[in-house]
């Protein structure tokens, strides 16, 4: 490749040089030879990596194959179907980390360990922000939410949001507002049962929490659960979030998109339908009386639309779209998602499925109450089939940050201000140095402490103590001052609907499912319906 690049560089300085030397010519003429000699220029200046970025010989063996100017481009734009699988075979051949860089995007170091993980996201923590570049890309959808925000905003809209994450909540959620979203969910899913039809668990996965976030966060009634058709919300919300995928895979989105017919007009009216849906919120809230307020309990838009700045100011009614639009990301797709890959992982693995049920039968018999307290301690079983889900599926399967500032990594590898860094928890559960050599493998187990014996009072489980893993092994639910807020507020509305549907049905691929393909997403939707048959238990 590079013999090729010097020879077709010298032929076209030769022709360069023979046409200045034939004399006067045209403006027009002077521009194309001013046009092909600045190209071998940027040739010269960049015959391995992408315009405007470093020459980086230190990571010349950690540094994929690329072209001048457009560096590893045309990789990205061929692999964005399947961003994920590439990513890790990357891994497989370079190692704990790779190089990689794209016009615009810049230079990109891609990293794979627990220890860079813990480096990034809690020692150097203020060095790696979500950046400028990721929110020009996003910000027609995500506006400046939580996803997109840096240092001071970030902060206010995680303190923000802290308000409504207690455990008192989640002690009333268990027992009311997730119980009764799963009593829908087993009357839409006994329909199908009577029938003998295949459900797609994926669909109705989403509508549970499309309605459950909806409600108790922005006091919108969706009442997804009771249509068969289409969401309209949902749909418009599942398109936006494999285009904010695509722009990450594409620097030149804002080109591309154009010339493919209609589809600026598709994203600016999905964009329309989650305005709507935020506008809706916000008036009705507005609009309520004292009488109206003091009847429910206090939720997420109640603590945004009341703030008072320091300055005296309140949030707009566009900031509170943004609020809107991105905790809805958060609350209903990853446990949507959490709860769909999951039980196809039960229905793949039968011994594991047995073993969780008759968990759930032994702890649960008797039509024992669901608390937080049972859901929280006594199903390490189901905890640990949750994690084992979470670990090779995390719904936010990737990352991005954007380095501020000089750094040196773990190993040794220097970052310099600009620098994009990737992570991905999808790619580290399959790495056997961190996992061991079943990595790939759905195994439950590995989160048990076998050393613990089961305790023998009644309704104990058999299965033992569940072992809690560092947030940087486990990133899952992201790890040092950006840890998930919700995270206990998915983890029991998965628990408390895997309860209810395990002790109704039994479940079943349905003829001819599709394996574990995911599509191309912020998050990690299967890319085709996830079809169950239902019989009823015993």
């Amino acid at each position: 490749m590079a013999i090729l690049n010097t020879m077709t560089l010298v032929g076209l300085w030769r022709f360069i040089e023979k046409q200045v030397r034939k004399g006067k010519r045209s403006p027009f003429e002077y521009v194309v030879l001013a046009t092909i000699a600045v190209l071998v220029g940027a040739i010269l200046k960049y015959p391995n990596r992408a315009i405007f970025t470093r020459s980086r010989p230190d990571l010349k063996d950690k540094t994929a194959s690329a072209l001048p100017i457009v560096g590893n481009m045309a990789q990205m734009l061929r692999n964005s179907s399947d961003s994920l699988g590439s990513m890790d075979k990357a891994f497989k051949h370079f190692g704990t980390y790779f190089s990689l860089s794209v016009p615009i995007f810049g230079r990109m170091i891609a990293v794979n360990t627990p220890e860079h993980y813990e480096h990034i996201m809690k020692t150097n923590f203020n060095n790696y922000i979500k950046g400028r570049l990721l929110r020009e890309n996003l910000e027609d959808i995500l506006g400046g939410g939580i996803f997109v925000a840096d240092q001071d905003a970030w902060r206010f809209h995680r303190k923000t949001a802290a308000n409504i994450f207690t455990t008192k909540l989640y002690r009333q959620l268990v027992e009311g507002a997730f119980h009764d979203s799963g009593l829908d969910l087993c009357s839409v899913l006994d329909r199908y049962r009577v029938t003998n039809k295949p459900i797609d668990l994926q669909a109705n996965f989403l509508k549970l929490t499309l309605d459950a976030f909806g409600k108790l966060t922005f006091g919108l009634e969706f009442e997804a659960l009771k249509n068969d058709g289409p969401n309209e919300f949902g749909d418009a919300f599942d398109y936006l979030t494999t285009m904010v995928d695509g722009r990450v895979s594409n620097p030149f989105w804002f080109i591309t998109d154009k010339l493919v017919p209609g589809k600026v007009r598709k994203i600016k009216e999905a964009i329309g339908t989650l305005d709507k849906f935020a506008a809706q919120a916000v008036k009705k809230r507005r609009e309520e009386t004292e009488e109206e307020k003091e009847a429910r309990p206090r939720d997420l838009l109640d603590h945004f639309i009341n703030h008072v700045a320091d300055d005296g100011t309140m949030l707009t009614d566009v900031e509170l779209r943004d609020v809107f639009v991105n905790f809805m990301i958060a609350g209903r797709d990853t446990t949507a998602q959490a709860l769909t890959w999951q039980f196809f992982s039960l229905m793949s693995n039968p011994r594991v499925m047995h073993n969780l049920v008759r968990e759930i039968d032994i702890v649960l018999q008797g039509n024992r109450t669901y608390t937080y307290e049972v859901m929280m301690q006594d199903l390490p079983y189901l905890k640990a089939v949750f994690h084992e889900t979470l670990r090779l599926y995390p719904p936010v399967p990737k990352n991005f940050k954007q380095a501020v500032d000089h750094d040196v990594l773990p190993g040794g590898t220097r970052v310099y201000p600009g620098d994009m860094i990737a992570i991905s928890p999808w790619c580290m559960a399959r790495n056997q140095d961190v996992w061991g050599v079943d990595a790939e493998l759905f195994v439950p187990e590995r989160w048990l402490d076998t050393s613990v014996e089961p305790s023998t009072r009644e309704n104990a489980s058999p299965f033992g103590k569940f072992r809690v893993e560092s947030p940087f092994k486990f990133p899952t639910f992201n790890a040092g001052p950006r840890l998930c807020l919700g995270q206990t507020f998915a983890t029991l509305e998965a628990f408390v609907t895997t309860c209810m549907l395990l002790q109704r049905f039994n479940f079943k691929f349905a003829p001819g499912h599709h394996g574990p393909e995911y599509k191309g997403s912020v998050t990690l939707p299967m890319a085709f319906p996830l079809l169950a048959i239902l019989t009823v238990r015993d």
